[in-house]
C-alpha cells in the first residue's frame, strides 16, 4: 500500500519541475517519477495477498470502459495515419495504472478509509502553493503546482467532500480534526484559484448537499457566513471574473477574451465533430488544426489552443463515440455511488462516503465545461474506487443485517390471567 499511497501523493504534482520531471524517455514515452513508481506498483499489485476481512472482487465493468475509450482514440488516431502524441498516451497509461492498481488493492474499509485520508492530506499540502503563490510571491492569479489555476481548482473541488466526511464521520478524532482544519483550506484555495468553474462547481455541490441533507437551514447559514468571508478577504478579482464574462461583442479585458474565446473553441469543437463524427481529428490534434475550423478564433487570440472544454475536446479528437464512452463511464460510477448509498443495511458512514462520491463527481463534471480535464488523475481516483466503495458497502450491509438477526429477540410476554378461586 505504501507505493500505491506515494503513486496518490504525486498526483497532484506531475506539472512540478522535481516531482513531475521528465527523467528519460523510452523511445518517444517520457518516463516521470509517477511512472517509476506505477511500474512496481503493479508489480506489487499482482503479488501483495487479499487481507482477511477483504470484500467480494469489485465489478470490472468500468475498467472495460476505459479500456474501450482508450484503445477506441488510440485506434482512430492510427487509422488516420496520424502519430500518437506522447504526452497523450502517457496519461492514458497512467490512468490505466492507477485503476488497476486501485481495483485490487483497495479490498477492505480499513484500505478505503486510509485512501480517502491520503488524497485529502495530499490535496491540502497541494493548495498551500496557492496560498504561497498569492500571499508571498503577490502573484495576481496563482497556479498551484498544477502550474494552472483551473485545473488546480478542480481537484481542490472534488477534495472538499471527502474532507467533510472526514471530519464527521472517521473513526479516529485525530482524523476528524484533519478533516475540519482541511475543509476550509481546501474550500477558499479554490476562491483563491480565482478559477470561474471551480466556484461555479462549489455552489452547484452545495446546492446538491443541501438537498440530500437533513439540517438544511444550518447548511444555509454556514454557506452564506463562508460566502461573506471568502469575498471580505479573498481576491476581489474573483468576482471581477463573473462580472467581466462576455459572449458576443468587443473584448476589453482579459476575462472577457477569455470567455469569447472559449465560445470560439466550443465552437471549432463541434464542426470538427460533424467533420469527423467517428474517430474526430486525432488525439491531441485539436491545437493544431482549431483555427480551419474556426477562422473567428484569430480575432480573440485564440489560434492554438485546446477546447478548455471536456466534452468538446474529446468529441473533436475522439470522435462521438469516444465522448459516449467517457460520459458512460461518468454514469456508471455516478450510478455505482448511488446503488452503494441506497443499500439496505448500509451503515450511515459508507452511505455518506458514498453520497461524498456522487457530490465532488459532479463537481468535477461541472468544472470539466470550462477545461479540458479528460485526463486529470483526480477525476479518474473517484472513478476507479467506484466499484470497490460497492463491494465494500455490500460486504458491509450483510454484515450489518447478519449483526441484527443474531441479537437475542424478546421474549414475548405472556398476560397472566387471573385465577378465580372457588371454595
Amino acid at each position: 500500500m505504501i507505493l500505491y499511497f506515494i503513486f496518490l501523493f504525486l498526483v497532484p504534482f506531475q506539472e512540478h519541475h522535481i516531482l513531475g520531471a521528465q527523467l528519460f524517455h523510452v523511445g518517444s514515452f517520457p518516463v516521470t517519477p509517477i511512472k517509476l513508481v506505477g511500474i512496481p506498483l503493479v508489480v506489487a499489485t499482482l503479488l501483495l495477498s487479499r487481507p482477511r476481512d477483504a470484500a467480494p472482487r469489485p465489478s470490472t465493468g468500468i475498467l472495460l470502459l476505459f479500456a474501450a475509450f482508450a484503445l477506441f482514440q488510440v485506434l482512430g488516431t492510427t487509422l488516420s495515419s496520424l502519430r500518437l502524441p506522447a504526452s497523450d498516451a502517457s496519461l492514458l497509461f497512467s490512468a490505466a495504472i492507477l485503476m488497476f492498481a486501485t481495483n485490487i488493492l483497495i479490498s477492505s474499509q480499513r484500505r478505503l478509509r486510509m485512501t480517502i485520508r491520503v488524497i485529502v492530506l495530499v490535496e491540502t499540502f497541494a493548495s498551500i502553493w496557492l496560498y504561497k503563490q498569492y500571499y508571498i510571491d503577490h502573484s495576481p492569479r496563482p497556479s498551484g503546482p498544477s502550474m494552472d489555476s483551473n485545473y488546480e481548482a478542480l481537484s481542490l473541488v472534488m477534495t472538499v467532500p471527502l474532507a467533510i466526511w472526514l471530519a464527521r464521520y472517521d473513526q479516529r478524532d485525530l482524523w476528524k480534526w484533519a478533516g475540519r482544519i482541511c475543509t476550509p483550506i481546501l474550500t477558499f484555495a479554490v476562491f483563491l484559484s480565482q478559477s470561474r468553474g471551480g466556484v461555479l462547481a462549489l455552489i452547484v455541490m452545495t446546492a446538491l448537499a443541501w438537498v440530500n441533507s437533513r439540517h438544511k437551514m444550518r447548511l444555509v447559514v454556514g454557506f452564506t457566513v463562508a460566502t461573506a468571508l471568502m469575498v471580505a478577504i479573498g481576491p476581489g478579482q474573483t468576482i471581477k471574473r463573473f462580472q467581466q464574462i462576455q459572449f458576443q461583442g468587443q473584448w476589453e479585458t482579459g476575462p472577457e477574451a477569455s470567455t469569447r474565446a472559449r465560445v470560439e473553441l466550443a465552437r471549432a469543437g463541434l464542426h470538427m465533430m460533424e467533420a469527423h463524427p467517428v474517430f474526430g481529428v486525432g488525439l491531441g490534434q485539436f491545437k493544431s488544426v482549431v483555427v480551419h475550423y474556426n477562422p473567428m478564433l484569430t480575432s480573440v487570440g485564440e489560434t492554438g489552443h485546446i477546447a478548455h472544454n471536456t466534452y468538446v475536446q474529446l468529441g473533436a479528437e475522439g470522435g462521438i463515440p469516444t465522448l459516449a464512452l467517457y460520459l458512460a463511464i461518468l454514469g456508471v460510477t455516478l450510478a455505482t455511488c448511488r446503488a452503494s448509498q441506497k443499500l439496505p443495511g448500509v451503515p450511515e458512514d459508507i452511505s455518506a462516503l458514498a453520497l461524498s462520491f456522487q457530490i465532488g463527481l459532479i463537481g468535477a463534471m461541472v468544472a470539466g465545461i470550462f477545461i479540458s480535464a479528460q485526463y486529470v488523475k483526480e477525476t479518474w481516483i473517484f472513478i476507479s474506487l467506484a466499484p470497490n466503495l460497492y463491494a465494500l458497502s455490500v460486504q458491509a450491509a450483510a454484515m450489518s443485517r447478519k449483526t441484527v438477526s443474531a441479537q437475542p429477540k424478546p421474549a414475548k410476554q405472556m398476560a397472566l390471567r387471573p385465577r378465580l378461586r372457588t371454595g
